[in-house]
C-alpha cells in the first residue's frame, strides 16, 4: 500500500492505469486493487481519481490558472474531458467549483 501511494504521488499526473502501477509494483492489477481494498476500502482506481481530483481542486484555487491550463496540467486530453471527470467525481463543473470557492 505504502509503495503505490508513493507511486501514485510521483505519476497520477500522467497515469492513471491500475496496470502501471501494478507492472511497475511487479504484481497482477487484480491484485493490487484487492490489497487496497483490504487495507484502504478502496479500490486502485478510485484511489487514482481522488488523487487527480484533489489535484484539480487545489489548482483551481489558483484564479491566475485558466481551467484549459489546469486540465493540461493534469494532462486530460482536453478541457471538456476534464470538466466531464471532475463534474463526474463532485457533481460541480470545474467552473462552478471555482466560483464557490
Amino acid at each position: 500500500m505504502i509503495r503505490f501511494l508513493d507511486l501514485l504521488n510521483e505519476n497520477f499526473k500522467s497515469e492513471r492505469s491500475v496496470q502501471f502501477y501494478a507492472d511497475v509494483l511487479c504484481i497482477t492489477s487484480g491484485y493490487l486493487s484487492k490489497v487496497l481494498k483490504e487495507v484502504s476500502g478502496k479500490t486502485a482506481n478510485q484511489l487514482i481519481d481522488e488523487a487527480v481530483i484533489l489535484e484539480a481542486k487545489l489548482l483551481l484555487n489558483n484564479p491566475i490558472l485558466s481551467i484549459s491550463e489546469i486540465a493540461e496540467n493534469l494532462q486530460f486530453s482536453d478541457q471538456s474531458f476534464f470538466g466531464k471527470f471532475f463534474k463526474k467525481h463532485t457533481g460541480l463543473s470545474p467552473t462552478a467549483f471555482r466560483k464557490a470557492h
